[in-house]
């Protein structure tokens, strides 16, 4: 009898473990969605990135565009970060969508939208060697102005997190060269100016110049 049980009892266990395998691929191949809270609320950040890509495939929306860029970033996936991230700067209506973030972040002090999405995908193209487009990327809303908290310094700072004296220095032969066409002017005249000579010198510092 207690073998008959046993037997019964291994049965029944199969069957559920055979069961939660099917539901995780229903899920995972017809509700995404569902996974990355899923897998969100069970601090798997790096398989709540891959799930993000799949609902972005599905819906082509570029809220669910811009949520798989960040979390690639967080979680270091490089790759997933610059391209997507890439995407993501290309579409049509990626200015209108800055702007309504901007809105939404208008009282939160929180930088311009696109400086911060620009300054992820510049370091993630940085990580994996593609240094021309992340300086490509980081200066191209900051060649005439230099705001607080922009890509340009993002990226910089990670070099210099990263203690990469030689792309730290690339970095600062381009600020040096957009010197001519800043304009610092309006309200935030001063604090620009202070921003792009702060910046200049703690690279010139840290690559000894």
């Amino acid at each position: 009898m207690g073998k008959l049980i046993a037997k019964t009892a291994g049965i029944t266990l199969a069957c559920l473990i055979a069961l939660l395998f099917i539901l995780f691929g229903v899920f995972t191949i017809f509700f995404p969605s569902v996974m990355v809270e899923v897998t969100d609320f069970c601090g798997m950040d790096k398989a709540a990135a891959r799930y993000a890509v799949s609902v972005y495939e599905r819906s082509n929306g570029i809220d669910d565009l811009a949520d798989v860029v960040e979390r690639a970033y967080f979680t270091e996936s490089w790759d997933t970060a610059a391209d997507y991230g890439e995407r993501l700067m290309a579409r049509a209506d990626y200015e209108e969508y800055c702007r309504g973030r901007d809105e939404a972040d208008a009282d939160s002090g929180l930088a311009a939208y696109a400086q911060y999405i620009s300054g992820i995908v510049a370091v993630s193209q940085y990580s994996i060697g593609e240094e021309d487009k992340a300086l490509e990327t980081a200066f191209a809303l900051n060649s005439e102005t230099f705001t607080r908290d922009n890509a340009a310094v993002t990226l910089a700072m990670t070099a210099v997190q990263r203690e990469d004296t030689a792309f730290a220095a690339r970095v600062l032969e381009r600020l040096k060269s957009i010197e001519v066409s800043i304009v610092f002017e309006g309200e935030s005249a001063e604090e620009d100016a202070a921003n792009y000579n702060g910046l200049v010198a703690v690279l010139e510092n840290f690559c000894g110049q």
